[in-house]
């Protein structure tokens, strides 16, 4: 019963660090390695920053915010032969937007580095 509980408690702090999606996205979508939201969600599972699936929809919802608030922009792709598709670019704002969150995360890598050690002595303790 411990394990069972474990991995529930393992995967509800998983699924919060979904507020990573934003800061993978922007960073995707600088790279150029993709460009519209199916392989903005297959390459942003890839990156391993949380142990579960992203959500299709949080994807779009971070496209559509980004592009809102001006970090990034979009054309319609009716070259392929399927149904057009929406390709996304960063801008000048989501590249600043960008340096933001790779501040604040160096910034926490730091901290939660600590906190790893510390936690760990800790628990050796015991």
């Amino acid at each position: 019963m411990g394990r069972r509980r474990r991995a529930s408690l393992e995967e509800t702090v998983a699924a919060r660090l979904s507020r990573l999606i934003e800061p993978s996205v922007l960073y995707l979508l600088g790279t150029g390695v993709a460009a519209h939201g199916y392989d903005l969600l297959t390459e942003v599972n890839t990156m391993g920053l949380t142990d579960t699936q992203v959500d299709p929809g949080a994807i779009y919802r971070v496209l559509r915010q980004l592009e809102a608030e001006g970090a990034a922009v979009s054309t319609w792709d009716t070259s392929g032969g399927g149904p057009a598709r929406r390709n996304y670019e960063l801008t000048e704002l989501g590249r600043a937007r960008l340096a933001s969150w790779t501040n604040v995360i160096a910034r926490r890598a730091d901290a939660m580095q600590k906190f790893v050690e510390h936690a760990s002595e800790l628990l050796k303790e015991d």
